[in-house]
């Protein structure tokens, strides 16, 4: 196996790795021997102009992407010099060039293909003000009169539960997703210094589409305190680090508020519309690798 076959094979298992090529088919780009850093790629994000390591007629190598054919899951690769090498598919696309000589080459980071989070709970999160404990059924008494005023479902919908229908709600989501490929994380938000509970914070992880949504809700004699920025930011850093590679949240057009939080948090608005919200998407950068 040559050494870049052996490189393919360690990116095809989630590595970062740095090498310097032989051969200046890539220059001005990339000059022989100069160092490169490549991580696994998600090859459907690629696009014309990414620098990917490609197995093309039995041999692998850094080639330069002239084209994509989303549909038929392929890509054209090139070299620097306006040599067309012809369309390989997605799986004989294993990794993206992140930078050469330490200097990154831009957009390409969000193109990693991150490892599929672990089944994983909730954990206990904190930050200046809040701690983010698991939900518990026995949190179900408080949070009934938490959540209990009606206006607080003017977007979220439904209405408020009772104790007994919340409780019976909080052991459902104890006892996890029936799903096998989605994971519930669900946390109850507890005020520093007079433990009060002031709201709810979720995430829904489907690790083969590297993807989790995220909800928060602020009881009304709590909101516009920052509170739900705070949370909101604790669960993204922590969905971040498994690592998961795609955020989703869905927000009222209407709901100002939670839009901010949205924000705050590194998400942007989509064009995307499920049953009146607004999608809204953030990609967390890489992790560090090892």
């Amino acid at each position: 196996m040559g050494m870049l076959d052996a490189l393919a094979d360690r990116i095809g298992r989630g590595e970062t790795v740095e090498f310097r090529p032989a051969g200046d088919s890539m220059a001005p780009l990339i000059h022989s021997r100069r160092r490169v850093r490549v991580a696994p790629v998600d090859p459907a994000l690629v696009e014309p102009g990414d620098i990917v390591l490609a197995r093309v007629a039995g041999t692998v190598y850094l080639h330069l992407v002239s084209a994509v054919d989303a549909p038929r899951r392929r890509v054209q690769i090139s070299n620097n010099r306006g040599r067309v090498n012809g369309w390989t598919g997605h799986d004989r696309v294993f990794g993206i060039c992140l930078a050469v000589e330490g200097v990154p080459r831009p957009g390409s980071a969000a193109k990693v293909r991150r490892p599929a989070a672990r089944t994983v709970h909730a954990a206990e999160l904190t930050t200046r003000r809040l701690d983010l404990v698991p939900l518990r059924v026995e949190h179900a008494g408080e949070m009934a009169l938490v959540l209990g005023d009606p206006v607080l479902h003017a977007f979220i919908g439904g209405a408020p539960l009772s104790a007994d229908a919340l409780r019976a709600r909080y052991a459902r989501l104890a006892s996890g997703s029936p799903d096998p490929a989605v994971v519930w994380c669900n946390w109850v938000l507890r005020l520093r210094g007079d433990g009060r509970l002031v709201g709810t914070a979720q995430a829904t992880i489907t690790p083969a589409r590297d993807t989790a949504e995220l909800a928060w809700v602020i009881a009304t004699p709590w909101q516009g305190r920052g509170f739900a920025t705070e949370a909101a930011r604790a669960v993204t850093a922590w969905l971040a680090e498994l690592p998961v590679g795609r955020l989703i949240a869905h927000i009222h057009p209407d709901h100002h508020a939670s839009a901010a939080v949205a924000t705050a948090c590194g998400f942007a608005p989509t064009a995307h519309r499920e049953d009146g919200e607004i999608r809204w998407e953030h990609r967390p950068p890489a992790p560090p690798n090892g």
